[in-house]
């Protein structure tokens, strides 16, 4: 965590801010700028330089001479890179220099970059009201006020731009203005001192500060039931008990329905329950069923015997 100083308009400390944010590695800081400020420099190319080929350049359909017997190499088209005014071989040619960063990364090169300058940091109070009306001399002097010198280039980085500010700022070449939202890290490795305001640091802190509350991790409540808590943290031995009970027990519910369903009346039992009984044979003779003979009968068990 680094200290800086605040300073008000007429250049006085009144007080200190403090400065922590999330930062790369000291072994691949370095690295991690590097990339980040390739990639914004790269972006910015325009990719507008574009040559046209033989096939592009206007003219030239048609063949100058004929193949053959003229004494002079053969030539297809005056358009040819050979000639005056014709095409260009492997030109530039319109494309895009773009260059792809994680965000994640990005924002941590963005931090690292900003940390890195916590010693050349002055934060200023708001000093918008103070600019009425806007003068370019004003800010020029207040500069001065603040410790930047003549020679010396500033980042000034404000949380909303307003009019009287841009106006009062657009004529000092060696003073660059930014929004919060427009922070790079081009422009904070470019100049000799960053300048803050209060409310744009505050916002700062507020989207990048450390101070962020840490993870917590889910854990049982005071309002949860104990039983539930004992049953997570039985062993499986305890579980594979309470199975072989619970099975016991099932086994005698069935073993009771059966005694039940055997005490029960024939009239009270289900369709399924109940058992077929034999027929009277006056009963069957009544029905019109012929009751079997002596001989079928003494023929039934010798069929079962030979069965087995």
């Amino acid at each position: 965590m680094a200290s800086c100083v605040v300073k008000n308009w007429q250049g006085e400390t009144v007080g200190s801010a403090e400065l922590s944010l999330k930062v790369a590695r000291p072994e691949t800081a370095a690295h991690i700028l590097y990339l980040a400020l390739r990639r914004q420099m790269t972006n910015a190319r325009q990719g507008n330089a574009h040559t046209k080929t033989r096939a592009e350049v206007r003219g030239g359909g048609r063949k100058p001479w004929k193949q053959k017997g003229t004494g002079r190499a053969r030539a297809g088209s005056i358009r040819s890179p050979l000639w005056r005014k014709g095409g260009v071989i492997f030109g530039p040619r319109k494309r895009e220099y773009n260059l792809a960063m994680n965000r994640k990364e990005r924002q941590l090169a963005l931090r690292t970059a900003l940390q890195s300058r916590v010693e050349d940091l002055i934060v200023v109070e708001d000093f918008q009201e103070q600019l009425n009306p806007p003068k370019t001399r004003a800010v020029a002097q207040a500069l001065l006020r603040w410790g930047v010198m003549e020679d010396q280039s500033a980042l000034l980085i404000v949380a909303e731009r307003s009019e009287a500010v841009e106006r009062a700022v657009r004529n000092i070449a060696r003073v660059k203005l930014i929004g919060l939202d427009q922070i790079n890290v081009f422009d904070l490795l470019n100049v000799d001192w960053v300048l803050i305001t209060v409310s744009a640091l505050e916002q700062l802190k507020a989207r990048w500060g450390s101070d962020a509350a840490p993870a917590v991790l889910e854990t049982p409540s005071e309002d949860a039931p104990q039983a539930d808590i004992a049953e997570d943290q039985a062993l499986p031995g305890d579980r594979l008990e309470d199975q072989a009970a619970s099975e016991s027990e099932h086994e005698e519910e069935g073993q009771e329905d059966q005694a039940d369903l055997q005490g029960r009346p024939a009239d009270q039992q289900g369709p399924e329950e109940q058992t077929e009984e034999p027929q009277d044979p006056a009963e069957e003779l009544a029905q019109g069923v012929e009751p079997p003979t002596a001989e079928e009968a003494e023929a039934a068990p010798a069929e079962e015997e030979s069965d087995d």
